[in-house]
């Protein structure tokens, strides 16, 4: 007999291929399943952005902010102080309470500041016009750190030229910086000071103030029985005063333009090519925008030409825009300039006059810069355009307090009697400060863009 294959061998056979086909069908089945699902729903990754935040207290950061679809927490990581400072549109924006006073005041700084604009010490009786901030639209403009402006000037020079705007800028900065390091005033300029330089030992860094209120040269009007009644000025002659200067100077601030408004007899190589309000007969009325104008145009055009003269290094010229008066009614009144807050956003409009001037200034910033590149003079020109956030703060001018105790008895209370106001210039520390600030942005802008190139 034969013998015969057992049932269960058969069975036995079967089952392992039928296993092997379930499992190869199961397969086909999930793979594009699997695919279908990765696509409709992709595996959660973690997303990295970077964010710039501030605060008001002028902290800027830098927030590395990692996330997933499980709402893993931010990491913070600040970006050191030195960080290059963004571009941002400061002219644009509005006064904010501020807390904080400033860094300095009248006695702390009173060496410096012309005894004019001292408020303070001069018995100003408000102290609102101390606690406001400039709070641009879309950026933030961190406080003034001395620390870090002295750090980016460390070894060199920043001068100021221009006329008495020009000054309070640069007794301002001198205050700001002197506020945490000591400042030795090496050139004294006398009682007008007009010339002064102040050296900072700590960052082997020099302050200078020009006195050159035409930019070019001039002879001034003068108010000495006999003086001459009116300004002249001579736009194909630089001030050499200054200008001589500007091989050794690494950061160079021109403010000017109430000069522009006194009688003048304008020439050009000789020819009388104009006047405003004409001391002499027979002559026709100019417009001072023009001259003015001419004026930023060859002062911008004598730095390009000088600024590369010397150790070779990179420098920046800036034009600080005309900054408005307050006068209202007659200069005399008790309330010439007796605002005590900020005008708000969009409650007065900027007058004709200052528009246009600042409007040139502008302009003529953009030209040099153009100028400045296509020559590869390593010389870069900006505007720093405060024209509209001065003219929202007629509550800074000393008025009144140009003199100590205008209205006698110590008391420094406004009453009725006519006296002598300034609302011109700028009560030390007061809104004059934030130019400084915005100065510090453009001078670590500047500094970065240097280094990089």
């Amino acid at each position: 007999m034969g013998a015969s294959t057992p049932r269960h061998h058969s069975s036995s056979l079967t089952l392992p291929r039928l296993i092997k086909k379930i499992i190869t069908l199961s397969l086909c089945a999930i793979a594009p399943l699997a695919l279908l699902h990765y696509l409709l729903y992709p595996t959660p990754v973690a997303v990295t952005s970077s964010i710039s935040t501030s605060s008001f207290n002028g902290q800027n950061q830098q927030q590395e902010v990692q996330t997933a679809a499980s709402g893993t927490p931010a990491r913070k990581q600040p970006v050191s102080e030195a960080s290059p400072a963004p571009r941002c549109d400061y002219s644009e924006g509005e006064w904010v309470r501020n807390a904080a006073g400033p860094r300095y005041n009248g006695t702390s700084c009173g060496t410096t500041i012309k005894d004019g604009q001292n408020c303070m010490a001069h018995g100003r009786p408000d102290t609102g016009y101390l606690h406001w901030r400039w709070q641009p639209r879309g950026c933030a403009l961190p406080p003034f750190a001395p620390a870090e402006f002295l750090e980016q000037v460390r070894g060199r020079h920043v001068a100021f030229v221009g006329d008495s705007l020009a000054r309070n800028q640069c007794e301002s900065l001198v205050c700001l910086l002197g506020s945490e390091f000591p400042a030795e005033l090496v050139l004294d300029g006398g009682e007008e000071r007009k010339f002064r330089r102040w050296a900072f030992p700590s960052h082997d860094a020099t302050v200078s103030v020009y006195w050159s209120p035409f930019l070019v040269n001039g002879t001034e009007k003068s108010s000495a029985p006999g003086g001459l009644g009116h300004n002249m000025l001579y736009f194909d002659q630089p001030d050499e005063r200054w200008a001589a200067e500007v091989p050794g100077i690494d950061v160079v601030v021109l403010s000017f333009g109430q000069w522009f408004m006194h009688p003048a007899m304008y020439y050009d190589r000789g020819e009388v090519i104009g006047c405003h309000h004409c001391p002499e007969p027979n002559r026709t009325e100019t417009s001072f925008f023009g001259v003015f104008r001419l004026a930023v145009k060859n002062a911008l055009r004598e730095v390009i030409a000088r600024a590369g003269v010397g150790a070779g290094r990179k420098k920046l010229a800036v034009v600080t825009t005309f900054s408005p008066g307050h006068f209202v009614g007659e200069w005399d009144s008790p309330d010439a300039c007796a605002r005590t807050e900020p005008y708000a956003p969009g409650e007065k409009e900027l007058p004709y006059m200052e528009r246009e001037l600042s409007q040139a200034e502008a302009e003529e910033v953009a030209a040099a810069a153009d100028e400045a590149r296509a020559r590869g003079s390593g010389l870069t020109v900006e505007a720093l355009e405060v024209t509209r956030l001065a003219d929202m703060r007629a509550d800074g001018h000393p008025g009144p307090y140009m003199h100590a105790f205008p209205f006698g008895d110590g008391g420094g209370e406004k009453k009725s009697e006519r006296v002598p106001n300034d609302c011109v210039h700028w009560c030390l520390p007061g809104p004059i400060d934030t130019w400084n600030e915005i100065l510090l942005q453009m001078v670590k802008r500047w500094r970065a863009s240097s280094s990089s190139r």
